[in-house]
């Protein structure tokens, strides 16, 4: 109810010091009107049965919040059940259950069975991460869908770890409360660049393989054909000496007494003489030219053959015409 008061007014003009001030306007506060509870109560009630749940909660909270009830709070609590606002319906379903009326008694034990149905349900976590299409993981174990993703969870702690190739992994401890919803963002670090391989070290630098060492000067010619062709010179100088001089003698002998058997001694002797001074010859010539030829250097770089023993090999060929005689020798060695 307003209460009127008088208008206020202002000082006379020249009001001297002691004067009166003048009163402030008076203000009225509109009265508000006490709810209805009963009738506010029925009207949520055929709201309810109209299917109209949240203009039920409105009307049904008015009214608890002028006079809370058990009745009231159940009430309540159904609304924000068919709402699918599980976690308000299960504190006002708990109110309710903490002071049951005994006129509704029968609704106690399907209550607490809803209760405990609610608070079994898992929690929803709404994971996004940048970039996105990252492997989940939950409590170690890996989910079948790449980040973005909803996650179902049951009430409690869980980690949740995503990776991604070439980003380093990240893990993230969420508490899930039953029947709840949330926001998991995650952002992802690039890896740091692998650092450049090591320069391959210097090469080694290899000292050059020494040159093999000049091959060993060829041995000196061999002397022995010389030796044994100058022997056979000097043997068979001597023996056409010893003929000549033989048939020299054969020869005065026929002179002083000439026979046929001194004459052909004589030609003997000089045949054979002559055969030896040819030989002689032949030797002589062959071993001055073995004492004073060397074998020709051979060609750089050959490795020389160890060079096998001499052989010598002499064949004479003796022959005899009807003017003379001679000999001659074929030498390989």
């Amino acid at each position: 109810m307003a209460t009127a008061t008088s208008p206020a007014y202002a000082a006379p003009p020249g009001a001297g010091k002691g004067a009166k001030p003048a009163p402030k306007a008076a203000t009225t506060t509109p009265q508000v009107k006490p709810v209805d509870v009963r009738a506010t109560t029925k009207d949520a009630d055929a709201k309810f049965k109209a299917g109209q749940y949240a203009e039920a909660l409105a009307l049904y909270e008015t009214a608890d919040g002028a006079k809370p009830s058990p009745e009231l709070a159940f009430a309540i609590g159904e609304c924000q059940d068919k709402l699918l606002k599980l976690r308000e319906a299960v504190v006002a379903y708990e109110r309710f259950l903490a002071a049951v009326p005994a006129k509704m008694k029968d609704k106690a034990e399907a209550t607490q069975k809803r209760v405990a149905e609610i608070k079994g349900m898992p929690g929803k976590v709404h994971l996004d991460t940048d970039p996105a299409g990252g492997a989940v993981l939950v409590d170690g174990k890996p989910f079948q869908e790449k980040s973005p993703t909803d996650l179902d969870l049951p009430p409690g702690k869980h980690t949740v770890r995503v990776e991604l190739e070439g980003y380093e992994p990240v893990e993230r401890d969420v508490e899930v409360a039953y029947a709840a919803k949330q926001d998991l963002a995650v952002t992802l670090e690039k890896k740091p660049e692998p650092p450049p391989p090591p320069p391959p070290p210097p090469p080694v630098a290899v000292a050059p393989k020494p040159a093999p060492p000049p091959p060993p000067p060829p041995p000196p010619p061999s002397k022995v054909p010389a030796y044994v062709t100058g022997g056979i010179a000097v043997a068979a100088l001597g023996v056409g000496t010893g003929f000549g001089i033989a048939a020299l003698s054969k020869s005065s002998d026929f002179k002083t007494a000439p026979t046929t058997s001194t004459a052909d001694s004589g030609e003997n002797a000089a045949l054979v003489a002559d055969m030896c001074f040819g030989i002689a010859i032949t030797f002589g010539v062959t071993s001055a030219v073995l004492f004073l030829t060397k074998d020709p250097p051979k060609a750089a770089g050959v490795a020389a053959a160890k060079p096998a023993p001499a052989r010598v090999s002499i064949t004479p060929t003796p022959y005899i015409t009807p003017q003379g005689g001679g000999a001659g020798a074929l030498i390989r060695f």
